[in-house]
């Protein structure tokens, strides 16, 4: 069920004046976004679900984020072994870097987000992929900040926990060899190490299938740290 917008904007502020004095850079981000949606009416909040799940997916991890740091290392230790290994990932060393580093991305999808022209239209087929993935034996994890700022679709890792930052596109994008370009510009920017870029081809049947066994036994076969580029057109 949805939060009411004010209820999200209350919390928001009150993990801001939480964090400032602890970790003044965490502040600062959720600040940012609190200054987005400032002057939004709740009404038009309510006509925009992306923006609305994009909020209570920041507060979510935000949150775990800010009580994790607060605990003894032993007890944060039992805490995140609690957790998947693309859980582990995001929230160690991605969500972190979020929180520290400057966005380039951010001012272009605010803009985005509260336009409307964030369909999320490959959501439940990057769902399907996913679900392939953990009936392998793997684990996943996606969020708003990884598709929208570190150009990843979803985070995977196999048998041998070992988390990729995987995106698709479609192969008669025409625009694929751009998309391909900036993708590695925004991995290496972000730290990442690990990743997958996966052109395919919609009509072929099951393709969601191929894609999840092709994320999956990559995780586990490739050695150390690369950009994998791949094609799933037959």
């Amino acid at each position: 069920m949805q939060r009411d917008p004010d209820e999200i904007r209350a919390d928001l502020n009150k993990l801001i004046e939480e964090s400032r004095s602890i970790f003044p850079k965490l502040a600062s981000r959720l600040d940012e976004v609190r200054r987005w949606i400032a002057n939004k009416k709740s009404g038009l909040l309510k006509r925009k679900p992306h923006v609305l799940q994009f909020l209570e997916e920041l507060l979510s991890d935000a949150t775990f984020w800010f009580k994790t740091q607060l605990m003894p290392e032993d007890d944060r230790k039992v805490e995140f072994a609690q957790l998947t290994p693309t859980e582990q990932y995001w929230y160690e060393f991605l969500f972190t870097r979020w929180i520290n580093e400057p966005d380039p991305k951010m001012p272009i999808w605010k803009k985005k987000l509260m336009g409307g022209k964030f369909k999320g239209d490959d959501k439940s087929f990057v769902n399907k992929i996913c679900q392939e993935i953990e009936f392998l034996g793997g684990n996943t994890s996606n969020s708003y900040i990884a598709d929208l700022s570190m150009a990843t679709d979803f985070i995977a890792s196999g048998s041998r926990n070992l988390p990729l930052c995987v995106q698709i596109t479609t192969v008669n994008d025409t625009h694929s060899r751009n998309k391909q370009r900036e993708w590695q510009l925004t991995l290496k920017y972000w730290g990442i190490r690990r990743a997958m870029f996966v052109s395919f081809n919609p009509r072929l049947t099951q393709v969601n299938q191929k894609i999840g066994q092709s994320v999956f036994q990559r995780s586990d076969l490739t050695q150390g740290n690369c950009y994998l580029v791949i094609n799933i057109d037959k």
